[in-house]
């Protein structure tokens, strides 16, 4: 398993030296994928709101009102 951590050291270290401002962008790229997945369940912890990552919280009259519970007969 070594060997495939330090070949893959080896790639990276050379990608940088060669093109790094892919490597940079590549870096910025993975990070804001990431960002979501750790900011979203901190944000829930310390009581914030996250509707704009989940929606917003719709009143249940308010659906009635618009019929999306009423029975389909």
């Amino acid at each position: 398993m070594s060997g495939i951590a330090s070949g893959f050291g080896r790639f990276v270290r050379y990608y940088i030296d060669r093109e790094p401002v892919v490597v940079l962008s590549c870096t910025i790229g993975a990070v804001a994928v990431g960002l979501p997945l750790v900011v979203v369940p901190i944000r829930r912890s310390m009581g914030l709101p996250t509707e704009q990552y989940d929606g917003p919280i719709v009143p249940e009259t308010l659906l009635k009102s618009r019929g999306h519970l009423e029975d389909k007969q």
